[in-house]
């Protein structure tokens, strides 16, 4: 983290593109902001704040991440220059990692992964070991994952190969010396950590060593030695996607691999087994924390059959056993637990409930789960021993399973579900029922928590404790919530791009091959073509770009996700008239309309939005309805002439990014919508309400635009907590018939006139710059009004600014 000073920065109009990319991002006090940005992007912040810069991947895309924290509310400037450079295609997409002995045993699994477009390089560790740099084995390994990822492109690694018995390794573990300041620091000093592997960068680009001051001790956080505390720097985000199966011989490792290849190829049982009770005897929080966290996973993993067994419903081993063995997807543990066993308890008895690496053995399920626990050194897999999470692998009982390496934490009471390994599994489970592979979920899982914390204080080491311990045993290319990859007839996956033997060329005709619930990869290229999406399906892009005369929408509950899609300056990008949209992390530009909607419940989230006639254009006029809802948020909306139009539509704006939109920013004609917590910045217009009646209008940052908020013919709206600053003309004004309105707690400074009102509405509490009592005190003493023209007054004007 760096600490910068506050700058005082003179900000002006400027109407035309700009050359340097800006923003300003509002940040709550205590509220960890991240965004995410191309590989070799330039960023530099401006502002009194903490900030964190790392390098990673999610979603399949190799990323920048700017987290930005303050300990009071904050208005932040980030200037970025984006790279003229892309990554090229990859050659391969999937590593793996063996003892020469083994090259030839893997080739099933390589040519199964290859049938279905994973372009896979199986090197052995002879190659490596004479090739790649490196002080030990495993950073030479290191090494040459980086370099995988150079020359090949390569964004899925596994390792194949654990502990012998003799207690030498087939593939070398990095040990990570964490000091997490509690007492278990006395016997743990340091763990197992395979995210060494993955987080292979720094922001820089540079390699990760993850021993920065050189003295032999890796992944250092608060080691004492001789008395001091050493750290290393790290960013942990993984920058690949890495597995490891921990095979001891031949025969489990043929084991593990038939079962990945018939999982594949095999049906899935939309099912969820959900096992936990009480975490902690006898604290003062009135929660079984097990229980409480699983029900949340539930919630996450929407789409799945639930079955809960609760220490509260009088568990015990044999239940679990008949559920996995009656078939399931998931099975989740959370609890305690000792290597090779996992326990729970009811609230607050003393009665322990065990399941034992033995009760693994006694398991007959035909159907293979992936397995996710929470327990200390489930995961820790350098004993004689096999841990109790690789065992279920091992053994032929899961196909794949997750679980800490070390001693983990997990917050007391209801902070169960929102710090440490608790959160981690929410985001983890959330993954898994999303993503397209295994270790993508992994991936983002990690990447989604570390983003969401300040990384200040005590809890420092815990955070970072939970994402290094968090052991994926499995293969990381493991297709998950997709159903078969052969003969299924739901729930389908499609390759599009790629070199795969069944891959299509066209992403057209994929969706007309495809059914409704089934899901669209499309691989890195160009794609010139129109398309009509008229089933309900899930598209997904891995840095494809779509050129295009439009996109036309009839079916519901779409899902576009991922893709760079480019007009050619006419003509509308994507047109809904299905309810249900999802449009997500997508980069629209040079279109008349990038975005039409003519649909019920769409939610438009993370995009890029620029260049075109009008950003996002909301119209009711094809639905029965009277009013088009939808929810717009954390988009960045920049350089259309319209950013968004809206007519007849209660949606919900939230979190967005408007700058140098060249007339209006935000224009709005509905009901009851919110417009809230966006930043305007350099637009002619920035919001404009016509005909328009009840919107919360709220914690918006309003700066250095032609315009400050207009309203004409709009009633019974409610603008409280803006800042409203350094606007050309007014800061806010009110037209005639517009009234009824209620401006409370705002802070307007310097706008060129901070207000009108033609109206007569209600003000109060506002902070006014050029109020007259905040440079003769007696005259706020004596409760002298703010006046507004045309004749309005603000009766309790603030002294100070509000922290907004």
């Amino acid at each position: 983290m760096k600490a910068l000073t506050l700058l005082t920065v003179a900000l002006f109009f400027m109407p035309y593109f700009p050359s340097t990319n800006e923003m300003f991002v509002k940040i709550k006090a205590n509220e960890v902001k991240t965004m995410e940005f191309p590989i070799g992007t330039k960023i530099s912040i401006e502002g009194n704040v903490k900030y964190s810069i790392a390098r990673g991947i999610k979603n399949g895309e190799r990323k920048i991440f700017l987290s930005i924290y303050s300990e009071k509310n904050a208005t932040v400037r980030v200037k970025y220059e984006l790279p003229h450079k892309t990554m090229k295609a990859g050659e391969y997409d999937f590593l793996i990692i063996a003892p020469d002995k083994w090259v030839e045993l893997i080739a099933p699994l390589k040519e199964h992964k290859e049938s279905y477009g994973i372009k896979t390089k199986v090197v052995g560790l002879g190659e490596i070991y004479n090739r790649a740099k490196g002080r030990d084995d495993a950073e030479k390994i290191k090494y040459f994952i980086k370099d995988a990822i150079e020359e090949w492109g390569i964004k899925y690694v596994l390792l194949v190969g654990g502990r012998k018995y003799t207690g030498t390794w087939l593939i070398p573990v990095r040990y990570t010396w964490l000091n997490d300041r509690s007492s278990s620091w006395e016997y743990e000093r340091r763990f197992i950590s395979d995210l060494y592997y993955a987080d292979v960068y720094n922001a820089d680009g540079s390699f990760s060593s993850w021993d920065t001051n050189n003295n032999g001790y890796y992944g250092e956080y608060d080691h004492e030695i001789d008395g001091k505390k050493l750290s290393d720097k790290l960013d942990l985000y993984p920058d690949v996607y890495l597995g490891r199966l921990a095979c001891r011989n031949e025969r489990e490792l043929k084991r593990v691999i038939k079962n990945i290849i018939d999982y594949e190829n095999g049906h899935l049982t939309k099912k969820a087994i959900l096992c936990g009770g009480d975490l902690y005897l006898h604290d003062p929080w009135d929660v079984a924390e097990g229980e409480y966290l699983l029900e949340e996973i539930a919630e996450k993993m929407r789409g799945y059959e639930i079955v809960r067994l609760y220490a509260s419903e009088e568990l015990n081993f044999r239940k679990i056993n008949d559920a996995i063995n009656e078939g399931a997807d998931f099975v989740i543990f959370e609890g305690a637990g000792n290597h090779h066993l996992w326990a729970t308890h009811a609230k607050d008895n003393e009665e322990w409930i065990y399941y034992y690496a033995w009760n693994i053995m006694q398991l007959k399920n035909e159907h293979l789960p992936i397995v996710l626990t929470s327990g200390a050194r489930l995961g820790q897999f350098n004993r004689s021993r096999e841990c109790f999470n690789w065992l279920f692998v091992s053994k032929g009982k899961a196909v794949a399973s997750i679980g800490p390496t070390g001693l983990c934490w997990i917050g007391h009471g209801e902070n169960v579900t929102k710090i440490f390994l608790g959160r981690l599994h929410i985001l983890l489970c959330q993954e898994m029922t999303s993503s397209p592979t295994l270790g993508e979920a992994w991936g983002n899982a990690i990447t989604e928590y570390l983003s969401e914390y300040s990384w200040q204080g005590v809890a420092k080491a815990f955070h970072m404790k939970a994402a290094e311990e968090l052991e994926l045993f499995g293969d990381p290319t493991l297709k998950i919530g997709y159903g078969t990859m052969k003969a299924s007839t739901v729930n389908k996956i499609f390759h599009v791009g790629g070199n795969g033997p069944n891959n299509y060329t066209r992403i057209q005709e994929a969706i007309n091959d495809a059914s409704d619930g089934d899901t669209i990869i499309v691989h890195e290229g160009i794609y010139i073509e129109d398309l009509l999406i008229d089933k309900s399906l899930t598209i997904m892009g891995r840095n494809a770009r779509i050129k295009t005369n439009g996109i036309v929408i009839t079916a519901p509950d779409v899902s576009i996700e991922g893709f760079h899609i480019e007009g050619y300056g006419k003509g509308d990008g994507i047109t809904c008239y299905g309810n249900g949209l999802l449009l997500k992390s997508n980069e629209i530009r040079l279109f008349n309309k990038s975005i039409v909607i003519s649909a019920e419940n769409c939610i438009i989230e993370g995009n890029e939005i620029k260049n075109n006639e009008c950003g996002i254009w909301l119209n009711s006029i094809w639905l029965n309805s009277s009013w088009l809802n939808a929810e717009i948020r954390e988009n960045t909306i920049k350089s259309n002439w319209y950013g968004i139009w809206m007519e007849k539509a209660s949606a919900s704006i939230e979190r967005n990014n408007f700058s140098y939109n060249q007339w209006y920013a935000l224009w709005v004609e509905g009901n009851d919508g919110k417009i809230e917590e966006n930043t305007f910045f350099r637009n002619w217009y920035s919001i404009y309400l016509y005909n328009s009646q009840g919107f919360e209008i709220s914690s918006n940052v309003i700066i250095s635009n032609m315009h400050g908020p207009q309203f004409v013919n709009s009633i019974r709206n409610n603008i409280e907590g803006n800042t409203i600053k350094k606007n050309e003309h007014y800061g806010i004004y009110f037209g005639w018939r517009s009234k009824d309105n209620i401006i409370t707690k705002n802070n307007f400074i310097e706008n060129a006139q901070n207000a009108r009102d033609d109206a007569g509405n209600e003000w109060q509490s506002n902070y006014w710059s050029d109020y007259i009592g905040l440079r003769i005190k007696i005259l706020w003493l004596l409760h002298i009004p703010y006046f507004i023209p045309k004749f309005s007054f603000d009766w309790h004007p603030a002294l100070e600014p509000y922290s907004i």
